[in-house]
């Protein structure tokens, strides 16, 4: 289920936009500390203040217009990190004690 954002001060300035929507959203998380997510688990972080974190946010999305979301502040974020993608070890570089 995709989330809907009802306000005027919302609009998709251009077509990039609308084939692209939201990339990166902005908030704070449970410690208050600043979180950028991705939309596509590619890039984030963890900043001290909102300037940073949209200034991150703005230059990782080539400051295309609507492609970063700051959420309300009573939205808890978190990091959400990619997962590991690597194939399991084989079972005998596990027992060997190897990486």
């Amino acid at each position: 289920m995709g989330m809907s954002i009802r306000n005027s001060r919302f609009s998709v300035a251009s077509p990039q936009v609308a084939l692209s929507g939201i990339r990166f959203t902005v908030g704070r998380d449970q410690q208050g500390r600043w979180v950028v997510n991705d939309r596509d688990g590619l890039v984030g972080g963890i900043f001290t203040d909102r300037q940073s974190a949209v200034h991150f946010a703005m230059f990782e999305s080539d400051h295309l217009p609507g492609a970063v979301c700051c959420v309300p502040d009573h939205v808890t974020l978190t990091l959400d990190l990619m997962p590991d993608t690597r194939p399991p070890a084989p079972a005998s570089a596990k027992r060997a004690g190897r990486c």
